[in-house]
């Protein structure tokens, strides 16, 4: 028997902001517990706590300031346009896997987040595989989380550490963007939290194809030679460093790149430095004063 159904009232609700985070390390967007707060950016007002959907994204309904748009019909362009009001969104991991995040979002959006169009500026920032500036065609914006120290290392991930202190104050270089290349490709970036501790996860590489001769040759497929950058933007000497760095300002930093040192006595600049598999690398600038030899210096003047 069939049975007529009578549609009596549609409900629409529009999402206004969704948000599509990675974990550069073990390549997914599937990353639960983290909390993330979005809260009108010009006043005060309540503070709408996003929550995961089954693909991972993390998504608003409903937020102080569009509660007509996300009950109303918002068919057109023009509706979202006129909805538009500025959001302050915070990241953080009560985990202590990554380190917390904050950037400015325009919202209503249609779509997911784009943190390349909302960054000053807009282009030629975080240079990183699977990551460009232009996202190609298919795969959708995303937000790369940056390790903390305290991380647990994912199995079979390759870990760079280093401890970054400014040249010559000594300052920490809190919120210093690092970056690590092998062969000339960029592998992975890091960031100094406010003690300038930085990590830097990343899959090894894959190892080179064997070619035959005779006699054989020796080779070591799981070494290999990794190059440091850093890129930073420092503070006046009065200023303290932000709990939670702003994420344009961190990526605008690729802009400001900086010498990073191998020695203080003479100044060298750091040479490449050898990565073995499972073997994590640390990285510290030579110096023959014992406070100093825990540091990677990075030179400011």
């Amino acid at each position: 028997m069939n049975v007529a159904v009578r549609v009596m009232e549609r409900v629409v609700r529009h999402a206004p902001f969704g948000l599509r985070l990675w974990d550069t390390a073990t390549s997914t967007q599937f990353i639960e517990g983290l909390v993330i707060d979005v809260s009108p950016r010009r006043r005060s007002g309540r503070t709408a706590r996003a929550f995961v959907n089954p693909s991972g994204i993390y998504c608003v309904q409903d937020l102080p300031g569009l509660q007509t748009f996300t009950h109303g019909e918002a068919n057109d362009p023009g509706d979202w346009a006129a909805a538009l009001r500025g959001y302050r969104v915070t990241v953080r991991d009560p985990a202590g896997r990554f380190l917390p995040l904050a950037f400015d979002a325009d919202l209503p959006g249609r779509g997911l987040f784009d943190p390349f169009l909302a960054a000053s500026p807009p282009t030629g920032i975080f240079p990183l595989p699977e990551s460009p500036p232009s996202p190609p065609v298919g795969l959708p914006p995303r937000v790369s989380l940056f390790s903390a120290p305290s991380r647990r290392v994912p199995d079979a991930v390759a870990v760079v550490r280093a401890e970054l202190r400014e040249f010559p104050s000594g300052r920490p270089a809190a919120w210093c963007l690092l970056q690590a290349s092998i062969a000339g490709t960029t592998v992975g970036f890091g960031l100094a939290d406010p003690e300038g501790r930085a990590t830097i996860l990343f899959p090894y590489p894959a190892p080179p194809k064997r070619t035959v001769s005779s006699p054989p040759t020796p080779r070591n497929d799981s070494r290999w030679m990794v190059t440091l950058g850093a890129y930073y933007w420092p503070r006046p000497a009065d200023a303290a460093a932000p709990a939670i760095p702003d994420l344009a300002e961190v990526l605008a930093q690729i802009d400001s790149p900086r010498v990073l040192l191998g020695s203080l006595s003479p100044p060298q600049v750091l040479a490449p430095m050898p990565l073995e598999y499972r073997v994590p690398l640390t990285v510290r600038t030579w110096s023959a004063v014992a406070e100093q030899s825990s540091y990677l210096f990075v030179d400011v003047t």
